[in-house]
């Protein structure tokens, strides 16, 4: 009779030798993924503990596994988000597990929702150039992130343009050879005119040097009283 501890012995030092182990025991098997991943692809109807346990060690032996449960294709997106590339029509949960815990996992999945495309780009702004069109939402929440977005996004009419604008100030560093000042200073006086315009904003303002003009005349000229208090205390801080 074949002892079980020879069998480990051997996987135990290169996973894939289950190959030439016929009906190998479950401790062969989880000893021959723990130590390499990618030989579930040599045990036949392998048990659901051991496509999870390889899963959990490597996550592109999800190739290997011929109809895997969802709980399996759970466990390698959220080992590693690329894994959704292995998944046939993967739903929107599993998407969103992908996206979250690898934003770049995006450029793996076809037609992304646009709820995914946020998820991607909320967790690293720079997902937004895997996204063939990204919705608008997308392009907002990665602008919110970093105004080098824009870099990313095409095809902006002025109503668009006018939104980003309102968003982040500081875009205006890469467009400002491209952007009428007229429009600018329209979007400016309408921002700076509100009450609710942030703290941050009047930074990035006072503080975006490609903006030749006179900022705090501007300001105390066109801005509401609570753009004027916040003004104050920006130069008071600095």
């Amino acid at each position: 009779m074949r002892n079980e501890l020879d069998d480990i012995e051997k996987v135990r030092k290169n996973g894939n030798e289950i190959r030439h182990i016929q009906d190998p025991g479950i401790e062969t098997m989880r000893e021959a993924v723990r130590k390499t991943p990618g030989s579930i692809r040599h045990i036949k109807d392998a048990p659901e503990e051991i496509r999870l346990l390889a899963v959990k060690a490597g996550w592109n032996s999800l190739k290997y596994i011929k109809d895997p449960s969802y709980e399996v294709m759970m466990a390698a997106v959220t080992n590693k988000g690329w894994a959704i590339q292995y998944i046939r029509k993967p739903d929107l949960m599993l998407k969103l597990a992908a996206v979250k815990r690898d934003y770049d996992a995006i450029q793996y999945i076809q037609d992304p929702e646009c709820e995914v495309q946020v998820a991607a780009v909320k967790n690293y702004w720079s997902a937004l150039k895997f996204i063939k069109e990204p919705c608008l939402e997308a392009r907002k929440e990665a602008l919110k992130a970093s105004e080098q977005a824009i870099t990313y996004i095409k095809g902006y009419d002025d109503e668009e343009l006018r939104e980003y604008l309102r968003l982040n100030i500081r875009i205006a560093k890469y467009l400002y050879d491209s952007l009428d000042m007229d429009f600018l200073l329209e979007v400016l006086t309408g921002v700076f005119s509100r009450d609710d315009v942030t703290e941050r904003y009047i930074r990035d303002f006072m503080e975006l040097q490609v903006l030749d003009m006179n900022k705090v005349d501007f300001i105390n000229e066109y801005g509401s009283k609570a753009a004027k208090m916040k003004l104050i205390d920006y130069v008071l801080s600095r």
